[in-house]
């Protein structure tokens, strides 16, 4: 990659549109299976990749794009995207990163940190001279590796123009949702869903093998119906099998409920539910599993 700053598209009061470039360059700092399946999508696009991981043998695969630092990583980087595992992790390197960006390139935070730390990343990164987009996902390992996922994202239009090409090689959708911390937000409302229908499907296959019937009948029962979605099918298939291969560890999704629990004015009494359900799981071993594993909670 590049040490020399590459123009990116600026506030629409700053440079006439007509003006604008497009990204070319992107550091991808963390390598966990989000990030390492995107990470691939953007080097499959022809973009100028460095990657950067806390533990050193996950970037191995991408060669001498890896970087020894995060600092390295971001040198010359026209944007930096950050899939790290929660607000803290992303602080720190946050600490090392942002004065080691060029003034004017985005930080596109696509972490799943929560509005109130998405709030905290815009203003360090306005203090810092950078563009800040809150930019999480929706999806698992599989459409991250086909690029398929869907991108949630809030700030300044100019600057999420300027990241097409970054949304283009990760995404088929993108959900434009003003200003941050909206996509923050909506990405907790979105896995707080994904927590409670995934709690129901391996709640409703023990009813049904508590009750005597086969559990593989539910799924057959529910095919085809108006309640019916491919999720459904598959969790379920793959609970029936005892296959918990993650594409969504129990331990990110316990994160993400519980910050989820904390939102004023919500009654928490099915968060609270499901707080207790999936760190359950997670105590009894299963936290590195995927979030199907949560089954297990119901097996006491």
């Amino acid at each position: 990659m590049s040490t020399t700053p590459r123009p990116v598209t600026p506030r629409p009061d700053q440079r006439p549109e007509e003006d604008q470039v497009a990204v070319q360059s992107v550091a991808v700092l963390g390598l966990g299976t989000m990030g390492a399946a995107m990470a691939q999508r953007l080097v499959d696009a022809g973009l100028d990749v460095r990657v950067w991981n806390r533990s050193p043998e996950k970037a191995e695969p991408f060669g001498d794009r890896a970087a020894a630092t995060a600092a390295e990583a971001v040198e010359g980087a026209d944007v930096v995207l950050t899939m790290l595992f929660d607000a803290d992790s992303v602080r720190s390197v946050a600490d090392d990163v942002l004065p080691a960006m060029h003034e004017g390139a985005i930080w596109m935070q696509s972490s799943t940190t929560g509005p109130d730390a998405a709030e905290e990343f815009a203003k360090r990164a306005a203090d810092a001279g950078v563009h800040f987009l809150d930019a999480p996902v929706l999806g698992t390992k599989a459409p991250a590796e086909q690029g398929k996922l869907t991108a949630l994202v809030a700030g300044d239009d100019a600057d999420v123009d300027a990241v097409q090409p970054v949304l283009d090689a990760i995404s088929v959708k993108t959900v434009r949702l003003g200003a941050p911390p909206k996509a923050s937000a909506l990405k907790i409302a979105a896995n707080a869903w994904i927590a409670t229908v995934t709690a129901g499907i391996g709640q409703s296959l023990t009813l049904a093998d508590k009750l005597g019937v086969d559990p593989a009948d539910l799924l057959t029962a529910l095919e085809g119906s108006a309640v019916d979605t491919p999720y459904l099918q598959m969790k379920g298939k793959a609970i029936l099998g005892r296959d918990f291969t993650p594409s969504f560890e129990v331990t990110g999704l316990l994160k993400d409920v519980r910050l989820a629990a904390q939102t004023q004015g919500v009654d928490s009494t099915l968060l609270d539910a499901l707080t207790a359900l999936y760190a359950n799981a997670a105590d009894s071993g299963h936290g590195d599993e995927d979030v199907s594993a949560v089954w297990h909670a119901f097996q006491r």
